[in-house]
């Protein structure tokens, strides 16, 4: 579900393209979370709608050459990127992965950092589980100040996007993906009422299916709906207007 494993997604070259993606947070605008190289924020600046890519990752807003190629044709304005997680950084992320970071194992099985993170700020850390937060309290302003949120296929961030919308009636398009029923125990699936004994209710069972994670996020709020898209894969999306 990576958006970033495709083989064009190549490092920007160091070239007059290079900055053409604004790497400061734009209030104001739509929420791509977890957007990975921005291809959303892509679809959207095509069509003059700016949106900020909120990612953990240090591949963040670094699309392909020829989509890179495309946006600067259009002459539309770029989108922004950000790199932080968005609403919280969920227990037992695999960091090493979504942070970018290259870990080399010590004698005692564990890992050690070797890679120093520059922020936005231009300040550098050489721990990344302290990358910033996007949240309605942090200083980038910017999920108190946007339109809506999307996301596609954001993985971890799932749950957090939702709650969140619903949280501050934030208008909102998730296409959720993976389950990571490990990850999430808490999440306990609605159980479907028995034809046989009329029963109703909550049981214990983990959220584990694609289907139950759809179930599970429609259930959080009366004004969610959902949406198939017409595209292969997961393609079920899960949205609210809040009017």
């Amino acid at each position: 579900c990576d958006k970033n494993d495709s083989k064009d997604n190549k490092v920007i070259h160091e070239n007059s393209d290079k900055n053409y993606l604004s790497p400061h947070p734009s209030p104001g605008g739509i929420i791509d979370a977890a957007g990975g190289a921005g291809h959303v924020s892509l679809a959207l600046a095509l069509r003059g709608v700016h949106s900020t890519v909120v990612d953990p990752r240090s591949t963040i807003g670094k699309l392909p050459g020829r989509d890179r190629k495309s946006l600067k044709k259009s002459k539309q304005d770029p989108f922004s990127t950000y790199r932080a997680w968005f609403g919280s950084r969920p227990k037992g992320v695999d960091s090493f992965y979504r942070e970018g970071v290259n870990g080399i194992s010590n004698a005692s099985g564990g890992h050690e950092y070797n890679q120093t993170i520059t922020t936005t700020d231009g300040s550098n850390l050489n721990d990344p589980t302290i990358l910033p937060i996007c949240s309605m309290c942090s200083e980038d302003n910017l999920l108190p100040n946007c339109k809506a949120i999307v996301a596609l296929h954001p993985d971890e961030a799932t749950g957090s996007i939702v709650e969140i919308a619903i949280e501050n009636q934030k208008p909102f398009l998730v296409i959720p993906c993976c389950v990571f029923s490990r990850l999430f125990p808490e999440r306990i699936k609605h159980q479907v009422e028995d034809d046989r004994s009329g029963s109703a209710g909550e049981n214990n069972n983990i959220v584990s299916t694609y289907y139950e994670l759809i179930d599970w996020l429609v259930a959080k709020h009366p004004a969610i709906k959902v949406t198939r898209l017409p595209f292969a894969g997961s393609n079920i999306a899960v949205w609210a207007t809040f009017k």
